[in-house]
């Protein structure tokens, strides 16, 4: 017995460094106490970014932007946008209330109106008026959006004392992130300067008049776009002449260097935000706001929400293959590299949390594809329509179709309860037509939708887009690179295909390790992932799952 007693001690006293060790190596990894918060939360998304950019581009990036964020930072290598369509603005929504269209409501940029036969754009709101310029550019508001964001709650929870800023190009891109209770503000195109709306304030603070001031567009057009480095480097990419690339208006060929002066003597100063320029101008706001609003400086955590407009611009028009986008991505390693070092040196790695994703990727042009051999077509939506109404006239007697928008189907039910018929059985064959038309991939019934569980991956998402007040009674769905449209030129998106709906996700400052893993998770699971990180109540609508026992675990 003595001589186990022994043993033991022994084992103890030879083991307890080792334990020690792990002990002190637990504490070094995990510095913060749950209640502690960032001062700053920043959220980044860069519009239409495909995660493959960041991989693609990486031997010509620099060692301070996105390979600092990589390496430094936490990847989660497997996201996705869990709803489809994949546009712009449900992609802004998603992120900042943490759920999907079915309950958020925004189901695209625009859709029909059921009750009045129109359309309303996303952050349509004829109710307020523009501030900061004579433009209707800033009739604009959420009030479409039917959850809370992380900014409202943020907000909410500080009785109203921490700070929410939402900046962008596009009016959504700042917008939704800010939600009800922040600060918006967004690029007047018409008069090339940042303006807000009297749903958020009455005038423009001194910062953003300040800002307006220095006229940074005039700067940005008055050279050619050259290529950052040398375009020979540019391998990655296709030759710069060639045919699946849209031009500026007065330009002959889509090629380096761009003559932004004559483009912008025919198209105005503006053109710079379709240009990687429209990035660093993006980037010279948010310095301005956090100086400005003097975000981040109290005991208050505050948020920042910018949103890169300007690559979706310009993967619209170029494509992903094109040296435009692959350019666009260098410069805007460049700008993150000095974003980064203004956040160490202002507040601290260490104080600040960062998360950068996209609102949805892109497609590869249908045309260079064709000439790959690779399947892709052309789907045509008036042909569709035509036939939709042929077929069910025949079937029933009476013409049900209403319209077809994007890829729904709304049907007359003034007709349709004129004529006795029975709305799931017209849903029902209008679902089973579509899906002979060369092209289209599945359909699914709004009956089906609000009461159906499905398996499938692909079935999931449309489920998730479907909002039963919004959207129409038949949804339906492309084949993989097929394009509603007869576009030959640069790109498009909202599929429920991986090319849009694989985004990049790193986490970086904070309490956030170094790592990456390829466990799945969704776009929705941001909000809430920062609720946890700041301790605030998850948004009202939020259906997504915390992912931050999956950064933590990797320690």
């Amino acid at each position: 017995m003595m001589k186990f007693i022994k043993i033991v001690f022994i084992l103890i006293f030879i083991l307890s460094p080792l334990f020690a060790h792990e002990g002190a190596n637990a504490q070094e990894n995990h510095q913060k106490e749950h209640h502690e918060t960032p001062k700053l939360v920043i959220g980044i998304m860069v519009d239409q970014i495909r995660y493959d950019y960041i991989y693609r581009y990486w031997n010509h990036y620099g060692e301070d932007g996105i390979k600092r964020l990589v390496n430094e930072g936490f990847s989660f290598d497997n996201t996705h946008f869990d709803y489809a369509p994949t546009f712009t603005g449900p992609g802004h929504a998603s992120v900042y209330t943490g759920t999907t269209p079915a309950v958020h409501g925004i189901i695209g940029n625009s859709w029909f109106l059921k009750d009045t036969g129109g359309r309303t754009y996303v952050t349509g709101d004829s109710d307020v008026s523009t501030v900061g310029s004579d433009s209707d550019e800033g009739e604009m508001s959420p009030k479409w959006m039917l959850s809370t964001s992380i900014s409202d709650e943020l907000r909410l929870h500080s009785n109203m004392k921490s700070k929410a800023v939402g900046i962008a190009l596009k009016d959504r891109g700042s917008i939704l992130p800010a939600g009800f209770t922040g600060q918006a503000y967004w690029f007047d195109y018409t008069e090339v300067r940042m303006i807000s709306s009297t749903f958020y304030m009455d005038e423009l603070p001194n910062w953003v008049n300040e800002f307006n001031d220095r006229d940074l567009p005039a700067q940005y057009v008055s050279e050619p776009w050259e290529t950052l480095l040398p375009i020979e480097t540019y391998t990655e990419s296709i030759e710069d002449d060639n045919r699946y690339e849209g031009t500026f208006r007065g330009q002959d060929r889509p090629v380096f260097p761009h003559d932004l002066p004559a483009y912008a003597e025919i198209s105005g100063n503006g053109i710079f935000a379709n240009t990687p320029f429209g990035d660093t101008y993006t980037f010279e706001m948010a310095y301005a706001a956090i100086e400005g609003e003097e975000l981040g400086r109290d005991e208050y955590t505050d948020l920042l929400a910018i949103s890169f407009s300007s690559p979706d611009h310009i993967g619209h028009r170029y494509g992903p293959a094109s040296k435009e986008v692959q350019d666009t991505y260098i410069r805007f390693d460049r700008e993150m590299a000095r974003f980064l070092n203004y956040v160490d040196d202002n507040f601290g790695k260490d104080n600040v949390l960062i998360f950068l994703t996209s609102d949805h990727g892109a497609a590869h042009n249908p045309e260079y594809l064709r000439d790959l051999g690779l399947p892709t077509g052309n789907y045509n939506r008036s042909e569709t329509e035509e036939l939709l109404e042929e077929q069910l006239t025949e079937m029933y007697g009476f013409n049900p179709v209403r319209t077809l928008r994007s890829t729904q189907l709304f049907l007359d039910y003034d007709a349709i309860q004129e004529n006795g018929a029975r709305p799931e059985h017209i849903q029902r064959d209008a679902a089973e037509i579509l899906i002979r038309v060369d092209g289209v991939a599945g359909a699914l019934t709004a009956d089906a939708l609000r009461s159906g569980t499905f398996s499938d991956s692909i079935h999931q998402r449309i489920q998730r887009g479907y909002n039963p007040s919004r959207s129409g009674d038949v949804i339906y769905w492309l084949e993989p690179q097929w394009f509603s449209s007869s576009r030959t030129v640069g790109t498009t998106h909202g599929a429920p295909w991986s090319y849009d709906s694989r985004a990049p996700l790193i986490w970086y400052g904070w309490d956030i390790p170094a790592g990456n893993s390829t466990v799945p998770v969704s776009i929705s699971d941001i909000a809430s992932t920062v609720a946890n990180f700041i301790n605030i109540p998850y948004t009202t609508g939020n259906t997504g799952t915390p992912m931050n026992h999956f950064i933590y675990e990797n320690r």
